[in-house]
C-alpha cells in the first residue's frame, strides 16, 4: 500500500508542477503558506511542513482552495517534504490528505466511514459508454 501511495503522490506533485497560477493566484496562496508559519517554501523543514498541515486543520478552506495551496506549494518545496504533507491525515480520519482531495472529503473535517465509502463510490461509479450501433 505504501508504495501505490507514494507513486499517487509523485504523480500529484508532477501534475502540480506544470499548474499555470496567474501573479495573482500566486500571491493568494503565497500568502496563505506564509500565514502557516513557511517563510521559504524551497527551505521547508520537517518542522514547517507539521505546522503548515496543522494551520491546514485549523482553518475552514474548501478542497479547491487546499488543493490548489498544495499545487502552489509542490512547484517550489522540496519533494520530500510535498510528500510528507500529501501523506499528512490532518484531520485523523485515516484518509492521507492527497486522498481528501481526490474523493472530495473535507481535508479538515474528520470524515466517518460511511462518509468516505460514499465518497469512494461516487468516484469509482461506472457510466457504460453508448455503443451507437445497438439498437434497442
Amino acid at each position: 500500500m505504501k508504495f501505490i501511495q507514494k507513486q499517487q503522490v509523485e504523480l500529484i506533485i508532477q501534475q502540480a508542477c506544470k499548474e499555470n497560477f496567474t501573479d495573482s493566484e500566486k500571491a493568494i496562496y503565497d500568502d496563505f503558506i506564509l500565514e502557516a508559519g513557511v517563510k521559504d517554501p524551497a527551505k521547508m523543514t520537517e518542522a514547517t511542513a507539521d505546522a503548515l498541515i496543522r494551520y491546514l486543520n485549523g482553518c475552514d478552506a474548501s478542497n479547491e482552495f487546499v488543493a490548489n495551496v498544495v499545487n502552489r506549494l509542490a512547484q517550489v518545496a522540496p519533494a520530500h517534504i510535498m510528500t510528507k504533507i500529501l501523506l499528512s491525515d490532518n484531520d485523523g480520519d485515516g484518509v492521507p490528505l492527497y486522498q481528501e482531495i481526490q474523493l472530495g472529503t473535507k481535508a479538515t473535517v474528520f470524515n466517518t466511514p460511511s462518509e468516505i465509502a460514499a465518497a469512494q463510490q461516487k468516484q469509482y461509479q461506472f457510466f457504460p459508454i453508448r455503443n451507437s450501433d445497438i439498437e434497442l
